[in-house]
Protein backbone atom coordinates (compact mmCIF):
# COMPACT_ATOMS: atom_id res chain seq x y z
CA UNK A 1 0.00 0.00 0.00
CA UNK A 2 1.31 3.71 -0.78
CA UNK A 3 0.44 6.70 1.00
CA UNK A 4 0.79 10.15 -0.09
CA UNK A 5 1.45 13.10 1.87
CA UNK A 6 1.77 16.78 1.17
CA UNK A 7 5.03 18.05 2.75
CA UNK A 8 5.28 22.06 2.79
CA UNK A 9 8.47 23.06 1.40
CA UNK A 10 9.56 24.81 4.35
CA UNK A 11 9.68 21.82 6.31
CA UNK A 12 12.22 20.89 4.21
CA UNK A 13 14.31 23.54 4.58
CA UNK A 14 13.69 24.03 8.33
CA UNK A 15 14.59 20.13 8.96
CA UNK A 16 17.11 20.28 6.31
CA UNK A 17 16.49 16.95 4.84
CA UNK A 18 16.03 15.51 1.54
CA UNK A 19 13.01 13.92 0.77
CA UNK A 20 14.41 10.02 1.02
CA UNK A 21 15.84 11.17 4.93
CA UNK A 22 12.73 12.95 5.68
CA UNK A 23 10.39 9.87 4.64
CA UNK A 24 12.63 7.77 6.86
CA UNK A 25 12.17 9.87 9.22
CA UNK A 26 8.49 10.01 9.48
CA UNK A 27 8.42 5.99 9.26
CA UNK A 28 11.02 5.66 12.22
CA UNK A 29 9.03 8.28 14.27
CA UNK A 30 5.36 6.41 13.20
CA UNK A 31 6.73 3.14 14.19
CA UNK A 32 8.01 4.71 17.21
CA UNK A 33 4.72 6.01 18.27
CA UNK A 34 3.04 2.81 17.24
CA UNK A 35 5.25 0.57 19.11
CA UNK A 36 4.95 2.82 22.55
CA UNK A 37 1.18 3.12 21.85
CA UNK A 38 0.75 -1.01 22.00
CA UNK A 39 -0.63 -0.97 18.21
CA UNK A 40 2.76 -2.93 16.56
CA UNK A 41 4.80 -5.44 18.21
CA UNK A 42 8.15 -4.67 18.06
CA UNK A 43 9.00 -6.53 14.84
CA UNK A 44 6.05 -4.81 13.26
CA UNK A 45 7.16 -1.78 14.16
CA UNK A 46 10.52 -2.69 13.03
CA UNK A 47 9.67 -3.79 9.80
CA UNK A 48 6.89 -0.66 9.47
CA UNK A 49 10.63 1.03 9.84
CA UNK A 50 12.75 -0.82 7.06
CA UNK A 51 15.28 -0.97 10.23
CA UNK A 52 16.42 -4.34 11.62
CA UNK A 53 15.18 -4.81 14.72
CA UNK A 54 18.38 -4.39 16.82
CA UNK A 55 18.44 -0.86 14.75
CA UNK A 56 14.65 -0.17 15.51
CA UNK A 57 15.28 -1.28 19.30
CA UNK A 58 18.56 1.48 19.37
CA UNK A 59 15.64 3.77 18.02
CA UNK A 60 13.67 3.49 21.16
CA UNK A 61 16.68 3.69 23.30
CA UNK A 62 17.74 7.27 21.87
CA UNK A 63 13.35 7.96 22.11
CA UNK A 64 13.19 6.52 25.88
CA UNK A 65 11.24 4.43 25.09
CA UNK A 66 11.43 0.86 27.08
CA UNK A 67 11.17 -2.83 24.33
CA UNK A 68 10.55 -4.44 27.67
CA UNK A 69 7.46 -3.80 29.91
CA UNK A 70 5.78 -5.75 32.57
CA UNK A 71 3.22 -5.37 34.66
CA UNK A 72 3.05 -5.44 38.40
CA UNK A 73 2.48 -9.26 38.32
CA UNK A 74 4.64 -10.52 35.25
CA UNK A 75 7.76 -7.96 37.16
CA UNK A 76 7.04 -10.46 40.27
CA UNK A 77 6.78 -13.48 38.60
CA UNK A 78 10.43 -12.84 36.73
CA UNK A 79 11.64 -11.62 40.25
CA UNK A 80 10.44 -15.17 41.56
CA UNK A 81 11.89 -17.21 38.69
CA UNK A 82 15.17 -14.85 39.40
CA UNK A 83 15.64 -15.64 43.10
CA UNK A 84 15.79 -19.11 42.69
CA UNK A 85 18.39 -19.56 40.33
Amino acid sequence: MQLTLNIPEFAMLTLNKDIQELKQTIKISTALMLFKNGKFSIEQASHFANLSLYDFMDECKKNHIPVISYDENELENEMKLMSGL
